[in-house]
């Protein structure tokens, strides 16, 4: 089908209204990055043609101008709103109301997963069917996604949809139901047994010896000041990265009546915003040896971090090595850097913490860590279970 002939502009010829032959309506259009966006007015008279095309222009420019492309009758596609959703985050990254690492993994799963499948599908059309398509799909490709796995794209998906309410884009935000896996089994974290922790620590200095004359010295230096610093603070992986010399200090507390080193940390960044822990008395020689390595004259001034490099992969090799890289359990369960939180929470709770202690110095909440710690320590921890009681008969 191709234009009769009858055509005119408005807005110095940005926007063009035409006939197309057999058909009665007036057409408008314009041109967009080599592309020509047009749509029938449904009007024969020219003069209520152009008040519907020049409203329909406007309203285009203004989804250009906030989403960076316009959208098809349908409103705004999950893409065009992501764009929006990332820069937001970035944003909101930069002020500190979110971890620069949360906003890098929403976009990773967006990337990986969302846009993909949902990129070019309107927002609107976005609900519990739409979802469980998607389930069933990443199911036939990928098997091995975990009920977590599917927890975290959801999320992903919802700060878009999230993004699209507050733009107005949607008038209510659709509630996605899990449906992976039926009832959601509990697992405990997985941590290290006192011996396994001590086999760590000997692990790694016996591997520091394999690396006398190479430049991997200073890297297991610090691999085991951090895995010693950390079983004993407890702090997350994006926390710790962000721990500054300045923001530790040595405290000294009475116990039992016998004086014991800490160290108080700061200004702790992370997962749950801002806070402080106090540390067990094994991080203050970390603490230490990280300053005297690292040469700080001025500990109390200084704002480098106190970990230079997060040393994933030797750590794997260690526990490789050590027959520790996996739990005995059934399925096993695979160890990492991770597992020096876990372990440091299990430690305290063993040596007679309460949940409630634990959950403020590791900035989550009680229900957590009875959940996912006490209750599989239980066994360990009660006391008087063996108790024999002899009956007169």
């Amino acid at each position: 089908m191709v234009a009769s002939g009858e055509e005119f502009t408005r807005f110095d010829g940005r926007l063009h209204f035409f006939k197309y032959e057999n058909s009665p309506f007036w057409y408008a259009g314009f041109h967009f990055k080599g592309k020509y966006i047009r749509k029938t007015t449904k009007e024969r008279e020219k003069t209520h043609a152009i008040s519907v095309g020049e409203r329909w222009y406007t309203l285009k420019q203004a989804e250009i101008l906030t989403l960076g492309s316009p959208s098809d009758g349908y409103g705004p596609t999950v893409r065009q709103v992501a764009k929006s959703t990332v820069k937001e985050l970035a944003a909101r990254a930069k002020k500190g109301d979110r971890s620069a690492a949360y906003q890098k993994g929403v976009e990773l799963l967006l990337n990986k997963y969302i846009l993909p499948y949902f990129g070019s599908t309107p927002v609107k059309k976005i609900d519990v069917v739409s979802w469980n398509k998607f389930i069933q799909d990443q199911l036939e490709k990928e098997k091995t996604l975990s009920r977590g796995s599917f927890h975290q794209i959801k999320n992903a998906l919802r700060s878009v949809l999230n993004t699209a309410y507050r733009q107005g884009v949607i008038s209510s935000v659709p509630q996605l139901k899990d449906t992976v896996s039926g009832p959601k089994i509990a697992t405990p974290r997985i941590w290290f047994e006192p011996d396994e922790y001590r086999r760590v620590l000997r692990a790694i200095k016996a591997h520091r010896k394999t690396l006398i004359g190479t430049r991997w010295v200073a890297d297991c230096d610090e691999l085991y000041d951090y895995f010693h610093f950390n079983c004993n603070a407890g702090l997350r992986v994006g926390e710790i990265k962000n721990v500054r010399f300045c923001d530790v200090s040595i405290e000294t507390e009475d116990v039992h009546g016998e004086e014991r080193q800490y160290l108080l940390i700061r200004n702790i960044k992370g997962k749950r915003g801002t806070g402080e822990c106090r540390t067990m008395d094994g991080a203050v020689d970390a603490f230490e040896r990280i300053i005297k390595r690292r040469k700080i004259k001025d500990v109390k001034s200084s704002e480098e971090p106190l970990f230079e490099a997060y040393h994933r992969d030797m750590f794997r090799e260690i526990l490789v090595r050590e027959e520790l890289r996996y739990t005995k359990e059934r399925p096993p369960r695979r160890r990492d850097l991770t597992v020096c939180r876990h372990t440091y929470i299990t430690f305290r709770l063993m040596y007679g913490a309460s949940a409630f202690e634990v959950a403020n110095n590791c900035r989550t909440s009680a229900t957590m860590i009875q959940e996912h710690y006490a209750r599989w320590l239980s066994p360990r921890l009660t006391k008087g279970l063996n108790v024999r009681k002899f009956r007169s008969v």
